[in-house]
């Protein structure tokens, strides 16, 4: 196996330190044009590569970007896609770390710290907590830079990009109120997840500004799960008195499962009960009917977060800031419109 040329071996072919070569590839001004010249030439017909890990060392700078998520999978794949191309036009390169829930999850921020060179660590934040959790203020004591995508708390202590859920479900809500519904049901996601919170609560807020009831015989808890919600949608057609004319779930995977209960019973969507959802998942574009739905910016919520994260990085000490973008309104037939 041919040996990997080094910055010795470079130095010595050109007849130069091994700190002249140093300045030459860190762009130094004080090299001379010719010898800068003729170090790079030897180094390209070397095939000389610099050793990153060890230049980070040195410099305690890697240009390299951590992504803490506790779920791999389609829904998450293109706010990824955003931070890897965002890391790209920034020069950072990208470590991506999957973990199991919260415990694990703020376990790696910790070990990510104390174990490897980053410069900055994005935490796709999944559980809603009221305070600030022990981990992330080890964090913020590291002065580790880091953004969370998604919020998990009210305060304005830490650096955040994350969706509009109360605006999204609102958006939802009066398209189904437009159409002429006044019961309207929901399937949460739970209430321990930050978009099961958020999003439940939303639902409340905009039943309150169309003036129309909360009726928890018309509530299920689906987990964000496909069953789940089908056997919720199920215990609230046998259960209710007065049956919802239009139901909200908050994800694309629990309408398709209310959706089932709903043709099992016999009924039609949206004939009898209109449905929508949230996520724009590309199975609800050809489920029959095709659902209604938020189409929340995953890709862009990525970019910004990496664009927020090297600002952070540049100016450790700037104004906390939290960035909310909007979700889409997509209409399809589920929906009845």
């Amino acid at each position: 196996m041919k040996k990997r040329p080094t910055i010795k071996d470079i130095a010595k072919t050109a007849g130069v330190t091994h700190s002249t070569v140093s300045r030459v590839i860190n762009n130094n001004p004080v090299i001379s044009d010719e010898t800068k010249e003729k170090v790079l030439k030897i180094m390209k017909d070397m095939d000389y590569q610099p050793n990153l890990i060890a230049r980070g060392l040195v410099r305690q700078k890697t240009n390299t970007f951590a992504l803490i998520t506790p779920i791999l999978d389609p829904h998450v794949l293109p706010l990824i896609k955003g931070v890897e191309a965002s890391c790209k036009n920034h020069n950072y390169a990208l470590m991506l770390l999957s973990t199991d829930y919260w415990a694990d999850e703020s376990q790696s921020c910790l070990q990510v710290v104390e174990n490897w060179l980053v410069d900055g660590i994005l935490i796709l934040n999944d559980v809603y907590y009221k305070d600030i959790p022990s981990p992330i203020k080890k964090l913020q004591n590291k002065k580790m830079p880091f953004v969370f995508i998604n919020k998990y708390l009210g305060t304005k202590e830490i650096n955040t990009v994350a969706i509009d859920n109360y605006d999204a479900v609102y958006k939802v809500i009066s398209h189904l109120f437009k159409l002429g519904h006044k019961r309207i049901g929901t399937i949460t996601g739970g209430l321990i997840a930050v978009d099961g919170v958020e999003r439940f609560e939303g639902y409340k807020l905009a039943l309150k500004k169309f003036n129309l009831n909360y009726d928890e015989n018309l509530v299920g808890h689906g987990g964000f799960g496909e069953n789940e919600a089908y056997d919720e949608m199920k215990r609230i057609l046998y259960t209710s008195s007065q049956p919802p004319t239009a139901m909200f779930c908050a994800n694309d995977l629990m309408a398709i499962g209310a959706i089932r209960a709903i043709q099992e019973k016999g009924l039609k969507v949206p004939d009898d009960i209109a449905v929508a959802g949230y996520d724009d998942i590309k199975a609800g574009h050809y489920f029959k009917p095709s659902l209604t739905t938020v189409r929340p910016p995953l890709e862009d919520i990525g970019i910004k977060a990496v664009m927020l994260l090297t600002e952070i990085v540049k100016n450790p000490e700037r104004e906390i800031e939290e960035i909310v973008l909007q979700a889409r309104l997509i209409v399809r037939e589920s929906s009845g419109a």
